[in-house]
């Protein structure tokens, strides 16, 4: 069976992970102070220069599904989700009613967070990149277990798909090619549907899906200084880096924290695409559609590709690994 990991690293012990049901897991949360929520307070915003991006969109009108633990309705996200689903099979049976505001593991609020937080009571928490998008909560895993990922997310797929999601967010690892995953991701590109995933966090080279499939948007963590994070995978699949090293998110017990992985680049990836789409509604797919709306994409080498958002101000610059 393959095995699902969560793309983030604890800031409790750098140098541990969680396993739980033969899943290897990293928390995210610290018990520090809470930080004032705006660009000055969140290096990765400053970094890719929201407040020039921010004048022309906020990713208003554009649906991002966090295929993930769930998201919690705290103060950053309560205005900002759709009603979702539950595929968790929690309670015995896939509930689709919408009805889904918990996240008993946190992974998936982070990731939520991190695409669409508005910075919540007077101005302390997590500020979102596309803070105007709306997030589409679909809980795949209640509690990150393996097997919850490889059976739940074929249908949280499909649901995003019909609900009429233009950014899908997976910010987490198989070890091994599943085909109704595969075949339900191919279902979202197919009808132009923005597919992000993490590339995991081993350091190494080693290929993960879904990042590895083609089509998905595969994503690496860099840190302040533009250089690739020690333990973001690196090869073939990366498609994009964004920043993933000491990034304030929530967690699902209304409290902000520093955490570092391709799950927070990922995030970040999930909500430029957001942007993109909201200020060109016109698409993204094609190579001509992508030149239309100003977004280009360079090879640099080692499967490390970097990309920007001209038309919307948004510079992810080129790096060198370091």
């Amino acid at each position: 069976m393959a095995t699902g990991h969560n793309c983030r690293a604890t800031r409790w012990n750098s140098h541990s992970r969680l396993v739980r049901s033969g899943l290897v897991v990293a928390l995210a949360l610290t018990s520090g102070g809470l930080s004032s929520a705006s660009s000055e307070s969140q290096w990765a915003l400053r970094f890719l220069d929201v407040e020039k991006v921010w004048q022309l969109t906020r990713g208003a009108g554009i649906r991002v599904a966090v295929v993930d633990t769930g998201v919690q309705p705290n103060a950053d996200l309560v205005n900002s989700l759709s009603a979702g689903a539950d595929f968790s099979d929690t309670t015995g049976e896939n509930i689709d009613n919408g009805f889904i505001d918990i996240d008993s593991y946190g992974h998936g609020t982070g990731e939520a967070s991190l695409i669409a937080g508005s910075g919540s009571v007077s101005g302390m928490g997590t500020l979102g990149l596309a803070p105007a998008a709306t997030i589409v909560p679909l809980r795949a895993s209640d509690k990150g277990t393996s097997a919850k990922w490889v059976f739940d997310t074929a249908p949280a797929l499909e649901y995003a798909i019909t609900h009429d999601c233009r950014v899908i967010n997976l910010a987490f690892t198989l070890d091994q090619d599943n085909p109704k995953i595969h075949h339900a991701i191919q279902d979202a590109l197919d009808r132009d549907v923005v597919v992000v995933a993490a590339v995991g966090n081993d350091g190494t080279s080693q290929q993960y899906y879904p990042a590895a499939w083609p089509g998905v948007v595969g994503v690496g963590a860099i840190d302040s200084s533009g250089n690739v994070w020690e333990r973001s995978n690196t090869g073939p699949d990366v498609a994009l880096v964004a920043p993933g090293v000491h990034i304030l998110r929530d967690d699902n017990r209304g409290r902000v924290g520093y955490s570092d992985g391709t799950s927070e680049a990922t995030a970040y990836v999930s909500a430029a695409a957001a942007l993109v789409r909201s200020a060109h509604p016109g698409g993204t797919g094609t190579r001509e559609q992508r030149k239309e709306a100003s977004v280009w994409w360079w090879v640099l080498g080692a499967g490390m590709v970097v990309g920007g958002v001209a038309a919307i101000g948004l510079t992810m610059r080129r790096r060198r690994r370091a």
